[in-house]
């Protein structure tokens, strides 16, 4: 599962072998270890005590929650994401973005079996 983390902005990536794990295990992580020690994690969870997608942060770990309805439906379907803004204390919004991962357009020898190419027909060039 990958992470693009922008201002104000997570968004995740997940291969058909994630979205598979996740089906069945309506949970996913995935970390960086450093060699000083520490461990950079994120996680993707379904969860049938919410109504909205949600995140949290806490311990060196992003989490993001999906409503089990709405994950179900994603996965069950050929849509490509599920998305939210989550207003802030302040003011501005946190941007939640979870997508089916397509192959990039620009990497012809990049092993695609594990993506979603029969969705990436329409998609844009970038990754």
């Amino acid at each position: 599962m990958k992470i693009r983390c922008e201002h104000n902005s997570i968004r995740l990536r997940l291969r058909k072998s994630e979205l598979a794990q996740l089906r069945v295990e309506r949970w996913i992580e995935t970390s960086v270890h450093f060699p000083d020690g520490p461990v950079f994690a994120w996680e993707l969870a379904i969860r049938e005590d919410k109504a909205e997608m949600d995140a949290h942060f806490d311990a060196g770990r992003i989490s993001v929650f999906v409503p089990a309805q709405q994950a179900q439906e994603w996965m069950d379907t050929d849509a490509v994401g599920m998305e939210q803004f989550i207003p802030l204390h302040g003011g501005g919004s946190l941007h939640l973005l979870v997508e089916k991962d397509f192959p990039c357009k620009d990497r012809p020898d990049e092993d695609t079996t594990d993506f979603f190419s029969e969705l990436a027909e329409d998609a844009p060039v970038k990754c």
